[in-house]
């Protein structure tokens, strides 16, 4: 008969903070564990979902079914590190229940994220998610509210948004107010709001802390180059609204005055990949070495195009038709001889001896 284990996820180790350790696995422990959450937590939705979890796991057994249950937990880290802790200990756990398949109990949209770990594993035969209904009174509100309120404030990844946002619009007014540019500070409040909203909807801050713990260089390095693209655009901006003529001129120029902010971001970009791979001892550093030297010329060739466009327009078309066909022979001539020679420095150290 194939074993299911009913698995109860605690993806941010709450369990942990009133002093259960897990993995917690088998009847006497999980029963020992409610114990514990109902003297420590007596109202928290996880004591309900553990609760959920032993029911389901008791039901099942009686039926005649061959089941297991485990109490899984995460860590009190950031979101990735909370994941690799709750798949070790998943890990753990299959190795001593040898179970078949699971059913996976949960509360919250943080515990959620523990599911593809958990069907990498196993296959899921069930999935329930418990919704704890609060009281309505004005006491009970009060309190939920503070019970949310001093979440926000402590755990990391709520403080995030709770504290750090607020904390950037106030630092923001009190700045323009004292530059006198109060004008502008609705505008630039709404784009942190929305930059706000945007990373956290789409996940970037998970996807930053992944690129932090593989590489620190690329994280410093991507903020660099994003205050740039955003200084660039601001100096857009004020170049914009100092041009008293709106014409193809006037674009041309706006892009122009942003064009240097892209090049350093970019420059920026490829020479941390650059870094890396020198570290690394990878051979094919001489990639980024080749695009940083294959923006800086294109971009010069832009500026001094732009310059005989204000200077003498009439030979624009073929001066520019001339540099970029010289600069693209020379570009691809040197890419083309140094893949040859990466080739072969491969070829002839990997050659057996």
């Amino acid at each position: 008969m194939e074993k299911i284990l009913v698995i109860y996820i605690d993806i941010d180790d709450d369990l942990g903070k009133i002093g259960i350790k897990t993995p917690v696995i088998g009847e006497s422990e999980v029963s020992q564990a409610i114990r514990i959450a109902e003297e420590k937590i007596p109202t928290d939705s996880d004591l309900n979902t553990m609760i959920v979890a032993y029911n389901i796991f008791k039901k099942m057994r009686n039926e005649g079914q061959n089941v297991d249950i485990a109490f899984i937990s995460g860590s009190e880290g950031s979101s990735l590190e909370s994941q690799l802790q709750f798949s070790k200990k998943l890990d753990d756990v299959i190795k001593k229940v040898n179970p078949s398949k699971a059913i996976v109990v949960y509360d919250s949209p943080e515990d959620a994220k523990a599911i593809p770990i958990i069907q990498s594993r196993l296959p899921i035969a069930g999935i329930e998610r418990v919704l704890v209904e609060q009281y309505r009174g004005v006491e009970e509100t009060y309190a939920l509210l503070g019970r949310y309120i001093k979440r926000a404030l402590s755990e990391p990844r709520f403080s995030r948004i709770f504290l750090g946002v607020p904390g950037i619009i106030l630092f923001i007014l009190g700045l323009f107010s004292l530059l006198n540019l109060t004008a502008y500070a609705g505008p630039i409040i709404m784009m942190v709001i929305a930059t706000a909203l945007i990373i956290r909807g789409l996940g970037i801050d998970d996807l930053i802390e992944s690129w932090w713990e593989n590489s620190t260089i690329m994280v410093i390095v991507s903020i660099i180059a994003l205050i740039s693209l955003i200084a660039g655009i601001v100096n857009g901006y004020f170049v914009f609204i100092s041009l008293k003529t709106y014409d193809a001129l006037t674009e041309f120029q706006v892009l122009l005055s942003i064009l240097p902010y892209v090049v350093f971001a970019s420059v920026v970009l490829f020479g941390g990949k650059a870094v890396n791979k020198i570290i690394a001892k990878d051979i094919k550093v001489w990639h980024d070495i080749f695009r940083i030297f294959s923006t800086v010329i294109i971009y010069y060739i832009i500026v001094v195009v732009a310059k005989n466009l204000e200077q003498n327009s009439t030979e624009v078309g073929l001066q520019t038709i001339y540099s970029l066909s010289i600069t693209t022979l020379v570009l691809i001539s040197v890419y083309i001889l140094m893949n040859i020679i990466e080739k072969y420095k491969f070829n002839s150290t990997s050659a057996p001896s």
